[in-house]
């Protein structure tokens, strides 16, 4: 069997952008090792859920790691939450939260309070520190990364089948969460999470941080905006599985929603020094890890680089190509040190994100796959309109996994 390593740009894929002459940003950046990998490798197009269908991250991870998300999707909260390192439990309601700018009306300015906020720790600190019970259910905040935070629930009679109150727009109210159901469960964790909502900004709103980041003309960060609810449900972990034949896996990720669902499915997680989620994120810090799980002795080693979704969403083309470039690099320093005879190395992206749209689309998006038993392609540049030509065709949902993992002969016969 061969090891496997796993490179996920997150959202890296794209459609033809004008300000590039008709060329996505995989096309244009100068990305020489992952070229050159291509030309021995397979390659082809993948939909991460099904054709058309727009994934969020969570659920094309889950299939990523060859899960069906509509089988063992219970909603994107559990994970941001275990990715931060919360203790979930039964009957536990979590929710993704946004820190967010809005005005005195609640018409919201900056879903993100300006993207990067420093302050988180210390605002969610504040919050934990002032409000702690809602109807006598308890409360916890959880800092994420940049302006995410995390929220847990936990009570009696909560359920997780309720709407967001992030309107998932600016220049919109926040919503009221309302209940998806005739549950008089749903009915009442709507209705505490909207006091929550409403409560959140009554402490934020006037806090000496925001009116600090007001006088340097920063957008304060005075509401939180949630989503995404869901409660904890089983998923068998990779190793526990019978279809295929993995036991040490690990994940390297600054982004708490991808650790929380590799946590979930079986992987150790570590975050780097100098990993960030973002743009600014240090790349070969993460293949440093990558090599250090390899010496010893991991046999799946999965990479995830965030900054790449982060530029299309803020519709930043040449940031998303200097992201590129700099995985280039990681990929080079990764060719450089890695024992190509008995290591199978996949490439992919786990949604389309494209610059012109700012947020994920049903878009297929460009896979390769190198493993030192198969015929390559010959195919000397990876795109999304070269992947078109390779032998991989076209690849749905949780196929990748076994496809990726049959290479490395980690697929156990299915039948006599």
């Amino acid at each position: 069997m061969f090891r496997v390593i796993l490179i996920v740009g997150d959202g890296m894929a794209d459609r033809p952008v004008k300000e590039l002459g008709g060329r996505t940003p995989l096309e244009v950046a100068y990305k020489p090792h992952i070229n050159e990998l291509a030309r021995n490798s397979v390659l082809g197009i993948w939909d991460p859920i099904s054709p058309g269908v727009r994934p969020g991250s969570d659920t094309s991870h889950l299939s990523l790691f060859g899960y069906d998300p509509r089988r063992y999707y219970s909603g994107r909260g559990p994970f941001e939450a275990l990715g931060v390192g919360a203790d979930i439990k039964p009957g536990d309601v979590a929710l993704r939260g946004n820190f967010a700018t809005v005005d005195d009306d609640l018409i919201v300015l900056d879903r993100r309070a300006g993207r990067t906020l420093p302050e988180n720790q210390e605002l969610v600190k504040y919050l934990n520190d002032n409000i702690g019970f809602v109807d006598g259910v308890e409360v916890k905040f959880y800092s994420a990364t940049e302006h995410r935070v995390a929220v847990v629930l936990r009570g009696f009679a909560l359920s997780s089948d309720i709407s967001d109150t992030d309107p998932h727009e600016v220049r919109a109210k926040v919503l009221s969460s309302k209940p998806l159901s005739n549950d008089e469960n749903a009915v009442r964790t709507a209705d505490i999470v909207n006091k929550l909502t409403l409560m959140t900004y009554k402490l934020l709103k006037g806090h000496p941080i925001n009116e600090a980041r007001v006088k340097k003309g920063l957008p304060p960060a005075n509401i939180i905006l949630f989503r995404g609810a869901g409660s904890i449900s089983y998923i068998p972990k990779l190793q526990e599985r019978e279809d295929i034949i993995v036991n040490r896996c690990l994940a390297v990720s600054a982004t708490a929603m991808i650790k929380g669902v590799c946590r979930l499915v079986g992987f150790e997680v570590v975050t780097p020094s100098g990993a960030t989620g973002g743009v600014d994120t240090n790349v070969i810090s993460k293949a440093e890890e990558v090599l250090k799980a390899y010496r010893n002795g991991y046999d799946f080693i999965y990479f995830h680089l965030k900054g790449t979704d982060a530029a299309s969403h803020d519709g930043n083309a040449r940031a998303k190509i200097e992201m590129i470039e700099k995985l280039d690099r990681a990929v080079g320093h990764l060719l450089s040190n890695l024992d190509l005879t008995s290591t199978v190395l996949a490439i992919t992206s786990d949604h389309t994100t494209p610059t012109s749209v700012k947020d994920h689309t049903g878009d297929p998006v460009p896979v390769m796959i190198y493993s030192p038993e198969l015929i390559g392609d010959g195919i000397s540049d990876f795109s999304e309109r070269s992947a078109r030509k390779g032998s991989l065709s076209r690849i749905r949902g949780s196929d990748l996994m076994y496809t990726i993992l049959d290479y490395a002969n980690r697929v156990n016969k299915f039948g006599a």
